[in-house]
Order: C-alpha cells, then sequence, then structure tokens
C-alpha cells in the first residue's frame, strides 16, 4: 500500500522544478520484503531472549535485576539488531556510480551509514548512499561515463546513479560529447537543481552564494522562479535571496587551473597527434586552430608513442611536440599549432 500524495509548494507553476527537486530527494525508499524479514527476524530473537517465563524462585530472586535492566536490554537489543540489519547489508547492493582515480592531501572520507566511515584509497568505488568529504584534490572516474573533479573542501552526497548534492564546495564535471546514458546527470545545490546537457562545467557552494560556470556545451538550471538555458561562456550568480544573474565567463585561464590539475591521463600510445591536441583544446578551454592543411595533415599522420603522466597539460604539449616538425602558440584564446615545413 503506498501514498501517493505529495507535498506542495506555494507559489504555483514557477516553484514546480523546486517542488520535483525536493519530492525526489525528501523521498524514501520502503524495504524489500527480504529486508523486512530479517528486520522481524532479528527483533522475534531478542524478544524471545528477553520475555522468558518467570517462575522459579531464582527467577523470583532476580526480579527486581530484570525489573532494573530489563527495559533498557530489550532497547539495546532492538537496536542492535536493527543496525545490524544496515550493518550487515551487503556492499554490493548499493549501485557504483564512480571509481576513485586521484587523491592527494587526506583523500576522500567516506560516510555511508552505520560502521561504514573510512577513507577512500584509489581504485576503491563510490556508491549510492555514500556522502564524501574531499580533505584533499581528488578525481573520480564516473560509471557513466566522464569525471568528477572534486576540490578540497567539498561534501556531496550521492542520492542516485545521476543524482548528486552539492552541499559544500566546488564540483567540476567533464561529460564527453557522445556519451550514451540513460538519464543526465543531476546535481542539487541549496538554491535549485543543475542538469547537464552534454557539458563541461563548474560549480560552487557556499554559505553566500551558488555559482554555475560552463565551459562546453550547456546545462540546465532549474529553482523556484524559473528555468535557464546557459550556454559555453557563461557564468550564474544566485544569492541567499534567490536572485539569479547572468554574464559572460572565459572558458580559460587561471579560474580553470584547479581542474587542469585534476585532468585524467590520456593515454598517448598509439594515438595521432591530432587527438591529442584535440584533447588538450578541451583540458584547457582553448579552441584548436591549425594554421594551415600541412599543420593539420601532419598532426593526423603523426602516432605518438610513450607517456605524459604526472606532468601539467601545457608542459606535457610542449615535450609531445619538440619530437614533431609542429610548434605551438597561445593567440587569445586559442592554441595555434604551426608546421615548420
Amino acid at each position: 500500500m503506498s501514498d501517493a500524495s505529495q507535498p506542495t509548494i506555494p507559489g504555483g507553476a514557477a516553484d514546480a522544478p523546486l517542488e520535483d527537486l525536493l519530492v525526489s530527494h525528501l523521498a524514501t525508499q520502503p524495504l524489500s520484503p527480504e529486508a523486512l524479514e530479517r528486520v522481524r527476524g532479528a527483533v522475534a530473537q531478542v524478544w524471545a531472549a528477553t520475555s522468558a517465563p518467570v517462575g522459579t524462585a531464582e527467577s523470583e530472586r532476580s526480579l527486581w535485576h530484570w525489573g532494573r535492566w530489563g527495559a533498557l536490554a530489550t532497547a539495546a537489543g532492538l537496536v542492535a539488531a536493527t543496525i545490524g540489519f544496515f550493518a550487515l547489508k551487503p556492499v554490493g547492493e548499493q549501485a557504483r556510480v564512480g571509481t576513485v582515480a586521484r587523491v592527494s592531501d587526506g583523500g576522500i572520507d567516506i560516510d555511508a551509514g552505520f560502521w561504514r566511515h573510512h577513507t577512500l584509497a584509489v581504485g576503491e568505488a563510490l556508491r549510492v548512499g555514500d556522502t564524501l568529504k574531499a580533505r584533499g584534490p581528488a578525481l573520480v572516474v564516473l560509471s557513466a561515463g566522464g569525471t568528477l573533479r572534486v576540490a578540497g573542501g567539498s561534501r556531496i552526497a550521492i542520492d542516485g546513479a545521476s543524482h548528486l548534492a552539492l552541499e559544500d564546495g566546488r564540483l567540476y564535471v567533464d561529460k564527453p560529447p557522445g556519451l550514451a546514458e540513460p538519464e543526465p546527470l543531476q546535481i542539487a545545490t541549496r538554491v535549485g537543481l543543475v542538469e547537464h546537457l552534454g557539458t563541461e562545467f563548474e560549480i560552487v557552494s557556499d554559505n553566500q552564494v551558488v555559482r554555475i560556470r560552463v565551459r562546453e556545451g550547456r546545462v540546465r538550471f532549474s529553482w523556484a522562479a524559473g528555468v535557464i538555458i546557459a550556454s559555453a561562456g557563461t557564468e550564474l550568480l544566485t544569492t541567499s535571496a534567490g536572485q539569479v544573474t547572468q554574464q559572460p565567463v572565459p572558458t580559460f585561464g587561471r579560474e580553470w587551473q584547479w581542474a587542469a590539475a585534476l585532468a585524467p591521463n590520456f593515454a598517448v600510445e598509439g594515438r595521432s597527434l591530432d587527438d591529442y591536441l584535440q584533447w588538450v583544446s578541451r583540458e584547457l578551454g582553448r579552441p584548436l586552430d591549425y594554421k594551415n592543411a600541412a599543420a593539420r595533415e601532419g598532426a593526423q599522420r603523426t602516432i605518438l608513442h610513450g607517456s605524459t603522466r604526472s606532468q601539467a597539460t601545457l608542459d606535457a604539449l610542449a615535450d609531445v611536440l619538440s619530437s614533431t616538425s609542429l610548434t605551438y602558440e597561445l593567440v587569445g584564446g586559442a592554441i595555434r599549432v604551426h608546421s615548420d615545413r
């Protein structure tokens, strides 16, 4: 039996996005029949152990002990049974959302309910129901494709396979073009919901403001007063009073350096130089500009070998091009590639 009614928020149609957000995040999922049976069994065992008949002299002599401690023991037993149910629930039953690929300065602490408080190591999974606190910058590879880059001090609740809540901090989302996803990634903030439409974007949230910067593609931002579609090069700034302003913002430069420092490694071995340059272009937020056809053809013909691990993006770019006939320069906001031939 279920209750089909939903809470409503005064304000009419303009409040619908916020109402949907609250309903989706406050709704609780019913326990499965198997889970309910496990709880009933645990409680029944505790009840049977504490409610045996009292009739012997020894029982009567110890009756006052029961009077003193019985109620407390019963309550403790019931609590222990409930805790045991949640603590013993197999971790594999929770959906895997992503894998930690890189951590620094303390790693990621996870709070996942009873008896599951620990620090994740590289290679460990993030799952639905986890709440993570990043003590330092971290890179997470998402199971559905793309990455999350998390700044130190950020706190994020994983409410669903495609639903996160940025409670505080700074988060960068990279969902490369062409990903086939069952549903778009949604990130709740304290003022509204951010939904990616195939993009790179950053969210900053603190006690004063929520700031969204779109680097590539578009995002949909829904809050109590309406909906905004923001394109690349746009910043949305929301205040605690619920006001939203938007203005142009560069897609490259110092403000994005923290995200570039968390870029996943590009496996250059066997890839074309053109593939690598396209990747660098996205990571730096700068369009790739071949000065002429010779430069483009040279990049497409050149096959790379080796590794660029542990190098900053621009440093790696300079090293890679040093073994070819191509050079580059930063012109305005673009990466311009030249051919010496």
